[in-house]
């Protein structure tokens, strides 16, 4: 199972997690959060505020899945499986700009 990381722009990271998630069901898996660092969550929030024609809230799922915010990410994101899925074997790969 292959899990991806990228810095997406407002207008391609809706349409990257939701192609995350699409390759995990693809791979016989179910997604289960959506990983992103602060300046990654500030795109999001815009994002998804433009989508619904709203203002920017702080929004906590996505689809249902539980969005965390990793300190460490940055700007990246990444939809991951549950711990079980992820302990079988994933290969991770970081999309560059």
């Amino acid at each position: 199972m292959t899990i991806l990381e990228h810095t997406p722009t407002q207008d391609e990271i809706l349409d990257f997690i939701d192609d995350s998630v699409r390759q995990l069901q693809e791979a016989g898996a179910e997604a289960r959060f959506i990983l992103m660092g602060r300046e990654a969550y500030h795109t999001f929030r815009h994002a998804l505020a433009e989508r619904l024609h709203r203002k920017p809230k702080y929004f906590e799922t996505y689809n249902y899945l539980p969005v965390v915010l990793d300190p460490f990410r940055q700007a990246a994101v990444c939809v991951v499986p549950g711990a079980g899925a992820c302990a079988e074997g994933v290969q991770a790969y970081r999309i560059d700009a």
